[in-house]
């Protein structure tokens, strides 16, 4: 059994139902998608600012290190293969952090007490709806989830799903059409690396309408962060890839690591006799030669 641990600073909490943070504006969002001073960044004395970090976060909690700014320096270096069944557990994709709510991919590292935040990942409502396309696949209409969907659109209400408003039995339809495509493209080949894919992923040109230009625009590979206890937890982006792999059994995937918690990275530069960044980078090594967990 793991060791109980003790976590400086506020511990995070789970937002109410329902309640997230104001939709950015388009100026914003672009601002994000070109951004120019991470970019830069990643290049300036971006090893000793990571170094410091952790060893900051593992004494005092909080979080560091623009997620930007860690994509840009390292790339590659992030990415490996996993057993998907290895993933039991996911981040909320919001938080509450000293009373504020704030998505919870802003950052690389992360200090903090993550147990309020976790949940099962065969709870979440992509996978459920994944896992019912696997057993009706286009029988969909027939599935209890598609029903209850069904049913509420036909007493005018608007389901709300991967930020778009289904309202119409045709767009709820396609919806459910669009992960079908998903599954079976992954049925066929795999989960492709994203490096490998255009904007239009695993699920062709049918049903562009089901995904917001901004979601094609962000997609990366599945992303994970590595927990204070080093396990492997879903984080931001491929709930619907990680379910359909789940689903399906595949007995690898590509993942990305998209944060990581500062009392496990400090823990395991000390172990290895490296500085954080190496000790990040040397790991994950080995994690691409000997699978996770590494050695």
């Amino acid at each position: 059994m793991t060791e109980q641990q003790i976590f400086p600073g506020q511990a995070y909490e789970k937002p109410s139902a329902g309640i997230h943070p104001p939709n950015p504006t388009l100026l914003r969002r672009a601002l994000d998608w070109v951004p120019l001073h991470d970019l830069m960044a990643a290049h300036v004395d971006f090893s000793g600012r990571f170094d410091r970090a952790v060893k900051r976060l593992d004494a005092e909690g909080g979080h560091a290190l623009p997620a930007a700014q860690a994509h840009f320096h390292f790339f590659d270096a992030l990415l490996f293969s996993v057993d998907p069944k290895a993933i039991t557990t996911r981040l909320l994709d919001y938080v509450v952090d000293n009373g504020h709510i704030r998505w919870i991919g802003t950052h690389f590292l992360d200090g903090g007490d993550w147990r309020a935040i976790l949940a099962p990942v065969s709870k979440s409502y992509s996978h459920a709806e994944i896992v019912e396309l696997c057993k009706y696949r286009r029988n969909f209409q027939e599935g209890p989830r598609y029903k209850r969907y069904a049913e509420r659109i036909a007493k005018g209400e608007t389901v709300h799903r991967n930020r778009i408003a289904l309202d119409t039995a045709d767009k709820l339809d396609g919806y459910f059409e669009y992960y079908l495509a998903l599954i079976s493209d992954i049925e066929k080949n795999g989960i492709v690396p994203h490096s490998d894919l255009g904007l239009r992923g695993q699920t062709g040109r049918r049903h562009r309408w089901t995904r917001t230009f901004w979601q094609d625009f962000a997609e990366r590979d599945i992303g994970v962060a590595i927990d204070a206890d080093g396990r492997l937890v879903r984080h931001t982006n491929g709930k619907h890839r990680m379910a359909v792999a789940l689903a399906l059994g595949l007995p690898r995937i590509p993942v990305e690591i998209r944060m990581v918690h500062a009392r496990w990275l400090q823990r395991q530069s000390e172990t290895l006799g490296l500085s954080p960044k190496d000790a990040l980078l040397a790991t994950l090594e080995d994690a691409r030669a000997n699978g996770w967990p590494a050695t």
